[in-house]
């Protein structure tokens, strides 16, 4: 009898051990699904139409591609946009219309009107030329106004209005879209 107490004992304490393993709050039956604090986890794909200029500066062209947004709320697919729109075309024949170094600071929505804010690069690191500057605003604009919701933007440089980019364009007013530019489409 006195060899069996240790092995009960031992079995006791096993048993115990387990189920306070199984039940304790790390092994909860939600914990397979996504945490609701990490980034990545709502992240969802969202196809996109973003207009870049094309070789000889004529058109604006198409281009689609899906993305990664944070979520299906239009402030979040706007921001992704005007981002793709600095990182570039992927398709060829395109060109960038945005300066690299350019960041995007803020986007925000209220009546049908995208506001967005960039970092001073999009003016001194521009290019410049009237073909360049259209190309620019063009391209941010009919790409932002391809979402459902938002029909005209308002270009901020630093949180400012600007009375221009590059000498021939009114920044200081909303600004619509323009079919008329609009060529081909990319894949």
């Amino acid at each position: 009898m006195r060899a069996i107490r240790p092995i009960l004992v031992v079995l006791i304490l096993t048993l115990a051990a387990m189920l306070a393993v199984g039940c304790s709050p790390n092994n909860n039956p939600g914990d397979n699904q996504p945490n609701q604090n990490d980034p990545q986890a709502a992240e969802i794909d969202k196809e996109i139409t973003l207009y870049f200029s094309d070789q000889q500066a004529q058109f604006l062209a198409a281009e689609k591609r899906t993305v990664k947004v944070a979520s299906d709320e239009l402030q979040a697919v706007a921001e992704a946009v005007v981002n793709e729109l600095i990182a570039g075309p992927k398709g060829a024949g395109l060109v960038k219309t945005i300066p690299p170094e350019t960041k995007l600071l803020a986007v925000s929505i209220q009546d049908a009107m995208a506001t967005v804010d960039f970092s001073k690069e999009l003016k001194t690191k521009h290019w410049g030329g009237s073909t360049g500057e259209s190309m620019t605003i063009m391209s941010i604009v009919n790409s932002l106004t391809e979402l459902p919701g938002i029909e005209k933007v308002q270009i901020l440089i630093e949180g400012q209005k600007e009375d221009t980019l590059a000498g021939h364009w009114d920044l200081s007013s909303p600004i619509s879209r323009d079919e008329s530019i609009i060529g081909k489409e990319i894949r």
